[in-house]
Order: C-alpha cells, then structure tokens, then sequence
C-alpha cells in the first residue's frame, strides 16, 4: 500500500519553489507514493505540468473567495485521503495546520523558504506561526539560515526542524553549447564582444534590481559593452525601466518579463548576479551554478551556503553599491576568473544539490511521518 502524500502550495505560477515541487514530483517512487498537488490560487501552469506528470493536481481558487474555494479543498481531502501533507510557504502552512484540527491523523510537513529578521515576519505572521507550530509533525527549512532565523525569532524546536536542501535536475548537455549561446544573444542583440550580466527575480524590492542598475550605470564607462538581461516580472517593472532610462541604460538594459525558459536564457550570460537583501537558497543561483556561471551575490539568507566567495563567485555586503559594484569589476574584467568559478559551481551542484538528493530526503521524511510513534 502506498503513502498518500498531498502537496500544498500557495502559488500557481511556477517560479523557485514551484520548479522544486515539480522535481520533487518526478522523483517520487509511485510504487511507494502516491502525490497529489494543491495549490490556493491561480492562474498558473504548475497544475498543468503536475498533471503531465500522471499527478492529480487541483487548485483551490481562493483568491476567487473562501466560499468557492473552501468546497474544493474538502472534496479533496475527502477523495484523496492524504496520510502526509507536505505545506510550502506560509499560508499553505496555516491552512494544512487548521486542517489537522479536523483530521488528527494526518502529519503535517511545514515549511518557509526565505530567511527574514524578527522584523521581517511581521508582527501578524509572526504571532500565526508560533501559535499553530505546534501543530507540524517536522518544519522544513533549506539553509542554515533558516534554521537559525526559525529558532531565534519564532521560537520553532530544534526537535522539529529539518534541513533539506534545494536541488536541481542535471539536464545532458545540449549538443552544441555554443549554438544555444548564439541563439540567445542573437534574441536580445547581443555580439560576442558583449558583457552579458543577467538576474533572474521576481521585480520586488527585496531582489535589489535597482542596486544593480546602480551599479551598472558606475561601470558604464569602463565596461562599455556591458549590457543587463533582467529575467522576470513584478510590481516594480515600471519604476525599474524608469531607472534604467533615466540612467542612461536603455540600450544597455533588456527587461524580458516572466521567460519559462529562463534556464536556457541562462546559457547567453557571462555571470549571474543576485543582490538580494532577502533570500533563502534561491534556485534561480542553483541553475545559474549549473548552467557553469560565475555568480555575484549579497550575503544574504542561504546564499553563502550555495556560493563560496572566490571559488564559485564573489559575494558582497546586502545593500552595498560599492560592494556589488567591486565584485562585477573583478569578474567582469577577467575572463580566466569567469571560467574558473563558472566550473567549480557547476561541480558543486553536481556534488551536494541535486533534486535526486532532495528527493530522496523528502522521502525519508514521508516514511518518518507514517511510523509508529
């Protein structure tokens, strides 16, 4: 008999933490487990993908109202019979812990993928989380960081954490690297004797974007053929592209919007930076490590845990201008260093962030939360 696993989401577009439930998904023993996906709200195309996968996959619609999407969840839970339920993010957490008050049975697997200060909870979310943890059967985080974060500012249990890493499917390579590079930069107008440095985040404040057009614009003169390919969408898209003008980057910067290739969009850079203030382990550094990037980064959150500093990238204060700034320069103005680190970070995703890696913990977890106790 299998273990009925029902996986909980908030979100229906697919960005990080979607691309690691799906991987998640793929890797999943059927003959030991039988997935079923969840997610509150839409639209989206993670529904989709779940159910190329052979995955019953439903969303709830809850931004359509509670009294619409509330009749959905029970004929879910009803049909489907979940045994585990795995939460991501913080309103699947609380909607998985309230329905443990009604089905005892079931173990819950919360989880939070950002790193936040005391601060940054919020007073609202911080008081909901210490009042239903208690209601998680293990709370998963995937960094060190977030593990302390958890203990020192919400009071969570060591008992009850557990650290599982991101990972990341390995893909062969493509036939001809070199023609993919081409193909990319071709899109955006880009030559080869272009400097290619891209991001790709949500457009929200935490990521910092205006950081990096700041230090764009400071390295214009020096590096005239640098050019920005901006991977995303999001809330601060226009005062960002207003920056970008008013800065003198037009013809520099490209804003692509939300790109479902952004993986293979990855192959046309010469390094990855992500200035974030607030972060977890952000997939988006995973698959530029892999993709064989060297990465420029803010000391922030899990990152540190992804991106030695001289060895697969360089990383810089949260917020610092001159920071970031120095380390584009270093990278930017040697190609042997670019090189160098691009292939340590690829080697070390292949080492210790792989989604069969992941996976595998995940289903360690599952057979936890079904012994005896």
């Amino acid at each position: 008999m299998t273990i009925r696993v029902l996986l909980l989401t908030t979100d229906s577009k697919i960005c990080g933490t979607e691309r690691m439930i799906l991987s998640l998904l793929r890797r999943l023993d059927r003959g030991r487990y039988t997935p079923c996906l969840v997610t509150l709200k839409g639209p989206g195309e993670l529904v989709e993908e779940a159910t190329r996968l052979g995955v019953d996959a439903v969303n709830l619609k809850m931004d359509e109202g509670l009294r619409r999407g509330w009749p959905r969840w029970r004929k879910t839970l009803y049909e489907f019979q979940p045994q585990v339920m795995h939460a991501f993010l913080h309103h699947a957490n609380l909607l998985a812990r309230f329905t443990r008050l009604l089905c005892r049975d079931v173990r819950v697997i919360a989880g939070l993928r950002t790193v936040y200060t005391a601060a940054g909870y919020g007073r609202l979310y911080g008081w909901l989380e210490r009042l239903t943890h208690p209601l998680d059967t293990f709370f998963v985080v995937n960094s060190e960081a977030g593990w302390r974060s958890l203990t020192e500012n919400m009071g969570l249990p060591d008992r009850k954490l557990v650290l599982i890493h991101n990972g990341l499917e390995l893909f062969d390579e493509e036939p001809d690297p070199a023609q993919v590079r081409h193909a990319v930069r071709s899109e955006f107008g880009f030559f080869d004797r272009h400097l290619v440095v891209g991001i790709v985040a949500q457009l929200r404040p935490p990521k910092r974007h205006d950081l990096l057009l700041q230090a764009a614009m400071d390295l214009k003169e020096r590096f005239p053929n640098l050019r920005l390919l901006v991977i995303g969408e999001g809330e601060m898209e226009a005062a960002l592209k207003d920056q970008a003008k008013r800065g003198g980057l037009e013809d520099e910067v490209i804003f692509t919007g939300y790109r479902g290739d952004a993986r293979r969009l990855l192959r046309g850079m010469d390094l990855f930076a992500l200035p974030s203030e607030v972060e977890g382990e952000p997939v988006s550094i995973l698959e530029a490590m892999a993709a064989g990037l060297p990465v420029v980064a803010a000391r922030a959150g899990g990152i540190p845990e992804l991106v030695t500093h001289g060895g697969t990238g360089l990383l810089h204060e949260p917020g610092s201008r001159e920071g970031l700034r120095n380390a584009l320069t270093e990278l930017l103005a040697s190609p042997e260093k670019r090189h160098e680190m691009g292939a340590a970070g690829r080697k070390r995703i292949e080492l210790y962030f792989t989604a069969d890696i992941m996976a595998r913990r995940f289903q360690e977890l599952y057979e936890k939360c079904v012994m005896p106790e």
